[in-house]
């Protein structure tokens, strides 16, 4: 079987759909019946375990890789424009019309909408929080999801999710059969069940105090951190003081204003951002915090969630949409938008002792691996093998 994967989320800096999309092609380059290809707007080029945007960091003395490319900084800052991100997709789609050798290949899509494409594909969809949540999006992303996924929804031989309420949105959303739905879910490395037992050097770098609440994610209002923001600066100074709020996460988009007592917080320290954190310090930093918020308005899975509980810190997260069905109760669940619940919630992970949370978070955390994942993934573009092609 010949299979080509729109590489684009492998392009900047590495968010969850970009660690999704690297990990399940590694997966499908460990079986040798398969030929792999990866389409960029630059070229249409076959893949192998080596290929730099398939790697973790960036090794010394290997040339860097396209992300890295000035030319490709300069023109990602200009891919949420419209004009820009069509001139992009018009490349990726010249790139598989004048090189594909394998007319019967599977055409992977990672990310929601395909390209121009007449053979047998499969588009994975990870939330619709576009639909739900407008508000909580950029409009220009949601004018592209909008005009375009219902299209890529008709023409996908296959469409898979993941998770099983992302296919319950699908169904009443989209009207999409459950029979054409397969749910392919991401995974948790390795390294999050072993993290590192030397931590001088990430205390020291990121200055961490001896105990600490972290939160991992984007920066953007879906994630509902003005919420929790909020009933952790209504906790008294010395519960702060006792283990500060840590922000690790790329600045997302949208402007948040925030009351005097959470600005009280930052100033003081008690609340704290990270920026953008290391993958090879991820798992670190999981381990050695007293507790895992993750408490958002929306998720088609929450990656983070399971990640925390790997690494055997007890998570605090939402007790609807898909991440109270990936805790499966080995997390405290609160109601989103109820911030006295999240203070309670805080208040249980700093002075509460956890080892039935750990223990379930572990055991949990054990049921998501990569080599499952891409075994799922390799059986829906089997499935799409066996299927007629689109018109």
């Amino acid at each position: 079987m010949h299979i080509i994967v729109n590489l684009q989320p492998l392009l900047s800096p590495l968010t969850g759909i970009g660690y999704y999309t690297r990990e399940l092609t590694r997966e499908l380059l460990h079986h040798d019946t398969l030929s792999v290809q990866g389409v960029t707007g630059r070229k249409l080029e076959t893949l192998s375990q080596e290929h730099p945007l398939l790697q973790a960091t960036q090794v010394a003395g290997q040339p860097v890789t396209e992300r890295d490319q000035w030319a490709w900084q300069l023109a990602r800052r200009y891919l949420r424009n419209p004009l820009t991100r069509k001139m992009y997709r018009w490349l990726c789609a010249q790139r598989l019309r004048y090189n594909i050798e394998h007319p019967e290949a599977i055409y992977w899509e990672p990310n929601y909408v395909l390209l121009p494409w007449k053979g047998r594909s499969v588009v994975t969809v990870h939330d619709l929080s576009h639909q739900r949540y407008p508000e909580h999006h950029p409009a220009e992303r949601v004018q592209f999801l909008n005009r375009h996924l219902a299209s890529s929804l008709f023409r996908a031989t296959r469409i898979n999710v993941v998770s099983q309420f992302t296919a319950n949105e699908l169904q009443e959303l989209h009207g999409v059969a459950p029979e054409r739905i397969d749910i392919v879910p991401p995974a948790v490395a390795e390294r999050f069940f072993q993290p590192p037992t030397d931590t001088a050097d990430l205390r020291r770098h990121y200055q961490l105090p001896p105990s600490y609440l972290l939160s991992v994610g984007t920066l953007e209002p879906r994630k509902n951190l003005a919420t929790v923001l909020e009933a952790f600066a209504s906790l008294p100074f010395a519960q702060q003081q006792k283990a500060p709020l840590l922000l690790a996460g790329m600045q997302g988009w949208g402007s948040q204003t925030y009351s005097e007592a959470v600005q009280r917080a930052f100033s003081r320290g008690t609340i704290r951002r990270l920026g953008y954190v290391a993958t090879e310090d991820l798992p670190g930093l999981y381990a050695l915090a007293q507790g895992f918020v993750y408490v958002s308005l929306y998720e088609g899975f929450g990656m983070p969630v399971v990640e925390a509980m790997a690494a055997g810190t007890p998570v605090l997260t939402a007790n609807t949409t898909a991440t109270t069905e990936v805790a499966a109760g080995a997390a405290r669940e609160v109601d989103p938008l109820d911030q006295d619940a999240i203070r309670t919630g805080l208040i249980q992970l700093v002075e509460d002792r956890h080892d039935a949370y750990i223990a379930a978070g572990k055991k949990r955390a054990q049921q998501f691996t990569w080599q499952r994942s891409g075994e799922l993934l390799l059986a829906s573009m089997q499935r799409a093998a066996s299927e007629p092609t689109s018109a």
